[in-house]
């Protein structure tokens, strides 16, 4: 097979992977089809310029995926239900009255915001994500602390050095971690952004942690890894997940919450 069909058959099939999944890495692909970074670079170049994809920084997500705005609107849009069910489940069985909670910036962990909205559950939220914040801002039986500081308008998010000198001041009773992957080997795993420095914080600064992560996250590996399997509490994930990696990961010890269908 000549270069030219190989590229267009890996074309093709790039555009068919980030409509299955919510974005993907350049190393990801990489790994995936056993080519160079600089191909995939290149690759990913080609197809934003037939506005295929949408390049964000390390990876791509698919254009009809794409919001008009944000990268985190996007991602809010993908398995709303699993991430209402995920959240209702931690409202009512991880989250108890006082606890002081970190939540993440990812869109579960703004889901989980908006279900202590509607909840009488009194705690205290730490977040460093704009659109957790703006969930729990009309609230008074919740105290919100942002760590703030540049708002990144892309991730909505906060995670400059403003932002980090705050959260060394915090502790959590518990953190809702969103990670991007889920890896036996790798641990928990997240792309390459500048969200990651918080993310590592946000866990060390934790009692416990809990991930938060839908089906499709298992057995995927990103960019850099946050904490490893041991330093967890357990995960929270859905209905979906199959019998064979629930088996597979309660063979290694780890907890798995799921939310039902």
């Amino acid at each position: 097979m000549n270069n030219d069909k190989k590229a267009r058959r890996r074309h093709q099939r790039i555009c068919e992977v980030l409509q299955e999944q919510e974005h993907m890495q350049v190393l990801e692909l990489c790994e995936l089809f056993h080519v160079s970074p600089a191909t995939i670079r290149n690759d990913l170049t080609v197809l934003e310029k037939k506005q295929l994809l949408k390049r964000i920084p390390g990876g791509a997500v698919s254009i009809g995926r794409m919001p008009q705005n944000t990268i985190f609107s996007a991602r809010e849009s993908l398995h709303m239900d699993l991430k209402d069910k995920m959240a209702d489940y931690a409202v009512a069985h991880l989250i108890k009255e006082g606890m002081n909670v970190a939540l993440d910036a990812g869109t579960t962990c703004c889901a989980i915001a908006k279900k202590l909205a509607d909840a009488s559950c009194r705690c205290t939220v730490i977040t460093y994500s704009l659109p957790v914040a703006n969930a729990l801002v009309h609230c008074e039986h919740i105290e919100v602390f942002l760590m703030a500081g540049r708002l990144d308008k892309k991730h909505e998010s906060f995670h400059d050095d403003v932002a980090v000198e705050a959260m060394k001041r915090m502790n959590s009773d518990v953190f809702f971690l969103s990670p991007n992957g889920i890896d036996p080997i790798a641990g928990i795993t997240s792309s390459a952004t500048d969200e990651n420095i918080m993310k590592r914080m946000m866990h060390e600064h934790a009692e416990e942690t809990i991930v938060c992560a839908d089906h499709s996250k298992f057995f995927k590996k990103a960019f850099k890894t946050i904490c490893q399997l041991s330093d967890i509490k357990g995960i929270l994930s859905d209905s979906k997940l199959s019998g064979e990696i629930q088996q597979r990961y309660s063979s290694m010890g780890v907890r798995l919450y799921l939310a039902e269908k």
